[in-house]
């Protein structure tokens, strides 16, 4: 069911356990500008506003022919974000154009044959339904979850270590833990010979799964979201700092043991929807642990706090890091959303965010909406610059409007 906005933070925040998050470092470190933001509620979206008009005019004028991979379909997903955050409706009608047009090229949003891009675009439905609560975007999230979801591994699939969306044998148990739970990355359309499983496919599954539970309150949705989550905190989470890692190889349990903003962002973020939706406080408290390491240890950052990840070589070449930090400030201002009653929690993310905020609209841009890769400049125009800035962009309404 549609949750209108105005009512939104006090569902969310029902089944907040008194004491969640105790014994987390909040504090600030010291080489962080405090940064403030003195502008109204108007002037905060009316930059977001912009940043998304100038997209639309100056790369994707029709929606309709905008290209259908990852990297597009988590742009569309900040759009309706920022409209839920600001909590307007400027966008809808693009954003259903966009959506409608992807669906028109592959009806299961997945033309390449990867979980993870069919998620990106259930993703940037579920959000469109919970920014305008047209139920046909929510239609078309359960249709990528329904997609998807013979890829996540059964226990008894675990157990035989066979499956049939791979050829071969997979390994059931890594390090003595069961590999239930996990996602495979290629989809059982693919040629079924590739063997990992990784954070991102299974965290978008987890967080999918959450937000469609939160939706529709079916408990199928709870229970696939907990098994992703379980198998990333088994295989793939560090201990120091607190944050995932990247790949598990199915055929010999081997890891690639990358760090990336995003697979934090989509962890955490469905962590904290899945506390809620079950009403089990662990999954809450091992988010904000992850979000206290990633905003404060994250290798990303650099001592002024500013995001640095994908902002290297050419600022006119795209790239697949380009966008990670902007998945990763959505999840933040998620996160910041449903537990805004925790002042530290809020005073940490409001800074960092401001920092991001401040970086990218002082020294990222010509002043005029354009936005470029290098956040801290210098300014170079570039599509994937102007996608990426607005999350953040987004982020700095949550934070900074003064209710």
């Amino acid at each position: 069911m549609y949750v209108p906005r105005l009512v939104t933070r006090a569902c969310q925040t029902t089944n907040t356990t008194t004491g969640v998050g105790g014994g987390l470092d909040y504090s600030i470190p010291s080489g962080w500008k405090q940064i403030t933001i003195d502008k109204s509620y108007p002037e905060l979206n009316g930059v977001a506003q912009k940043a998304i008009d100038v997209l639309k005019s100056s790369y994707w004028p029709d929606p309709a022919k905008i290209k259908f991979d990852w990297q597009v379909g988590t742009t569309v997903s900040s759009i309706a974000y920022k409209d839920m955050v600001a909590g307007t409706k400027q966008n809808h009608d693009y954003v259903k154009a966009a959506l409608q047009a992807a669906k028109n090229n592959n009806e299961h949003f997945d033309p390449f044959c990867f979980n993870d891009d069919a998620q990106w675009w259930g993703t940037a439905a579920m959000y469109a339904y919970r920014a305008y609560g047209d139920q046909e975007f929510l239609g078309w999230a359960t249709d990528v979850w329904n997609w998807v979801a013979p890829s996540q591994i059964t226990p008894e699939q675990a157990a035989s270590g066979t499956t049939p969306v791979r050829l071969t044998p997979f390994k059931g148990q890594c390090n003595g833990k069961s590999t239930a739970g996990g996602v495979w990355w290629r989809a059982e359309c693919s040629e079924k010979t590739d063997m990992d499983v990784n954070v991102i496919t299974t965290s978008l599954f987890e967080t999918l799964s959450a937000y469609l539970a939160e939706a529709t309150k079916d408990p199928k949705y709870v229970e696939a979201a907990k098994n992703a989550y379980e198998f990333v905190m088994a295989h793939l989470m560090k201990e120091d700092p607190n944050i995932p890692i990247d790949t598990l190889m199915m055929a010999d349990c081997a890891v690639h043991d990358w760090i990336f903003t995003y697979n934090t962002g989509k962890f955490v973020e469905g962590a904290t929807v899945l506390s809620r939706v079950s009403g089990d406080a662990k999954y809450k408290e091992q988010a904000l642990k992850t979000v206290v390491d990633a905003v404060k240890k994250g290798k990303w950052n650099d001592e002024q706090g500013r995001i640095t990840e994908g902002q290297g070589g050419d600022p006119k070449e795209g790239g697949t890091t380009r966008q990670f930090k902007s998945i990763f400030l959505r999840a933040l201002t998620e996160v910041g959303r449903r537990e805004y009653r925790n002042k530290e929690l809020k005073a940490l993310l409001k800074t960092y965010v401001n920092i991001q905020w401040d970086t990218i609209t002082t020294t990222g841009t010509d002043g005029k909406g354009n936005y470029g890769v290098v956040w801290k400049g210098p300014f170079v125009p570039a599509w994937s610059g102007q996608a990426n800035v607005i999350d953040a962009l987004a982020a700095g309404v949550e934070f900074n409007w003064d209710r």
